[in-house]
């Protein structure tokens, strides 16, 4: 039997009237379609860190508008409170979630003054700024709490120092999931190599800029990327891509 609620051709063409069915505007189903695409990568690689009972905390690089902190620290949160103790895998912390702590790493002022900003038609220095305050006062208003969230201010080049390592290396901080979303070859540069010392075997790594510059491996974040692989003693297993722009890998 044929179900007449189906018929060619089987979507809703984007010049049909239908497919904006709330009235969005174009900026808005661009967000929602980019951001589910990033929501879909969290869950999954939630749902493997505590599938694989991977202890330790997360750090992201880049939190303009605390959207993508407040994916996973809302995630971390569902995950810990519908499953609690995971048969001593993972243990739910004060203010919920299984993460130790969750690392905002920015500028707070925007891009800086470097030449990958202007060799990119988006991008300007002072660009995709949230400042520490209206940070904080997004994550509140996400109905996250803050109690184990710490900021860590200043352009990477600065803020990412040796006595910051040796502090965090002496508190035994290890990542289970790291999100570098800075857009620039300066920034991603300085992330890889101070990060580097905290991955453990299993850490989930998402480059959120992955393809930008046309994805061509001797520019931006990919040039980055290349150039830090041949120097980590890390491997990096392929895990998932994310919409268009990011791919995803596994450390071993």
């Amino acid at each position: 039997m044929t179900d007449k609620n189906f018929k060619e051709p089987y979507f809703i063409p984007a010049n049909s009237s239908e497919f904006l069915a709330n009235g969005e505007t174009w900026i808005e189903n661009n967000q929602r379609f980019r951001q589910s695409e990033r929501f879909r990568f969290f869950r999954c690689a939630m749902d493997y860190i505590v599938e694989n009972y991977l202890p330790g905390s997360y750090f992201e690089f880049g939190v303009h508008r605390a959207r993508t902190f407040t994916m996973v620290m809302g995630l971390d949160d569902f995950y810990a409170s519908n499953m609690g103790e995971t048969a001593g895998g993972l243990t739910p912390k004060p203010g919920g979630g299984f993460m130790d702590k969750y690392f905002a790493f920015d500028s707070f002022e925007g891009w800086p003054q470097i030449s990958d900003v202007t060799s990119h038609p988006h991008y300007s220095p002072g660009g995709a700024k949230t400042d520490s305050d209206e940070f904080i006062e997004l994550l509140t208003a996400y109905g996250q709490s803050t109690e184990r969230v710490e900021l860590i201010e200043g352009f990477y080049d600065r803020s990412l120092t040796e006595s910051l390592a040796n502090k965090y290396v002496q508190e035994k901080v290890k990542a289970s999931l790291i999100t570098v979303d800075c857009n620039l070859y300066e920034s991603y540069k300085s992330v890889f190599a101070w990060v580097d010392q905290f991955m453990q075997p299993g850490t989930v790594l998402y480059l959120d800029d992955y393809n930008t510059f046309r994805a061509q491996p001797n520019q931006g974040p990919k040039r980055a990327w290349n150039e830090y692989k041949e120097i980590s003693d890390w491997k990096f297993e392929p895990f998932l891509p994310v919409g268009h722009w990011g791919f995803s890998f596994i450390v071993c």
